[in-house]
């Protein structure tokens, strides 16, 4: 997209903000208008190169979306990454954190498995949602010091927790053509014991790989991540107790989202995404779309929203998402280049508060169901209804 198109653009949205009123989106009216005056643009479109050898090239980052795995996400060794000032490494690497991430949508149950790696400590959890009664089972594990929690390498790799009673695991072989993810609960007086084992293969014809760096609040920073669409097979249980009733299911297909994130923080963050993976009329789609809070000055050249439809991918346009009634009423995610318009209505919320030192977050993932429209870069409508997903909105402070 040539400079001057972007320029018309960003002049448009001052227009609609001007002539609304309102907060962007937050009217669907002022977003017809907004689209009416960029009618005659062509599509949106982000060019995909092929991934850089490293994310970080001679003390500066390489932007951009790539189509397909960089060999690490790794961005240690930014030059001077926090006002300029120069500061050895070894602290300014101290800022980055870590996040890994494995959305499940299988059989009537979807959900979550995260890690977070905050230097000091790490933390996992597990959280899935029964998808026809809304009820939700979340376990978690505080993991004590280590070298490094989530591995740079995208061709081999594991995450997990160990606990006897959290026993968590996440892996990764490129040269064995196989990603898996499995748990191990104990339960305890609120919750059942739950397994899970789930597979996934590299050389899947649906799979899609990308991984993109974007800037975060300056050019001199930068977060990066790599995100996959693997299709998995498998089958979760949960033991009977008081409350809860026998679940084996059978192996089964179902869709996942796996991704690796990795940014430089400032002392105060929040984050705010929707995702979700499943079948729409016999394709599969997933997306990850996430509100630019933190990334660069110009997030229609480069952002992490994409959209993967059986194995293609599609780099979306910047998007403004609202929830002007709360986190638990409906959310509007719309853009102005006419191809993200969907609503999110919540379900089931599962909140987090964890303070450890100095560092203090606060997370909600929220199961819900997406209903709306979202463009392919052919110009496909994929009309969602009903659509399982989850959303997240983070703070966290250092």
């Amino acid at each position: 997209m040539n400079a001057g198109i972007r320029q018309d653009r960003r002049l448009n949205r001052r227009v609609f903000f001007f002539i609304s009123g309102v907060r962007p989106y937050s009217v669907k009216k002022s977003l017809q208008y907004a689209h009416q005056l960029s009618y005659n643009y062509p599509m949106y479109s982000r060019k995909m190169d092929p991934p850089p050898p490293h994310l970080v090239h001679n003390r500066k980052p390489v932007f951009g979306t790539f189509s397909g795995p960089a060999e690490k996400i790794d961005i240690r060794g930014l030059k001077a990454p926090f006002g300029g000032v120069p500061i050895p490494s070894f602290i300014s690497n101290f800022r980055i954190k870590s996040s890994l991430t494995f959305m499940f949508n299988i059989g009537p149950y979807i959900g979550m498995v995260d890690f977070f790696d905050q230097k000091i400590f790490g933390y996992a959890e597990v959280v899935f949602w029964n998808k026809e009664t809304g009820r939700k089972l979340a376990y978690r594990s505080i993991m004590g010091p280590r070298r490094r929690f989530i591995p740079h390498n995208l061709n081999q790799g594991f995450c997990a927790s160990f606990g006897k009673k959290r026993y968590i695991r996440i892996s990764w072989d490129r040269t064995r053509d196989r990603i898996s993810m499995i748990f191990n609960l104990s339960g305890d007086s609120a919750r059942p014991s739950a397994r899970a084992a789930f597979i996934a293969h590299y050389s899947d014809s649906g799979m899609c790989e990308t991984t993109i760096n974007v800037p975060i609040l300056s050019k001199r920073r930068c977060s990066a991540v790599y995100v996959s669409s693997p299709q998995i097979h498998g089958a979760l249980s949960i033991d009977k107790t008081k409350h809860f009733d026998e679940i084996n299911m059978e192996d089964t297909d179902g869709q996942s989202l796996f991704s690796i994130s990795r940014a430089y923080y400032n002392f105060y963050t929040e984050t705010e995404l929707v995702t979700a993976a499943g079948t729409v009329n016999g394709k599969r789609v997933s997306f990850i779309i996430a509100a630019p809070e933190v990334d660069g000055a110009d997030p229609e050249t480069v952002n992490k929203n994409i959209l993967i439809v059986d194995g293609e991918c599609t780099p979306l346009p910047p998007v403004i998402i609202t929830h002007p009634f709360g986190l638990q009423t409906k959310w509007v995610i719309q853009d102005t280049e006419n191809m993200v318009d969907l609503t999110f209505e919540p379900v089931s919320d599962n909140f987090r508060d964890i303070t450890f030192f100095i560092l203090h977050t606060k997370m909600h993932s929220i199961y819900g169901k997406f209903e709306g429209t979202i463009k392919t870069k052919d110009n496909q409508d994929i009309n969602l209804s009903d659509f399982a997903g989850i959303a997240k909105k983070q703070m966290l402070r250092l």
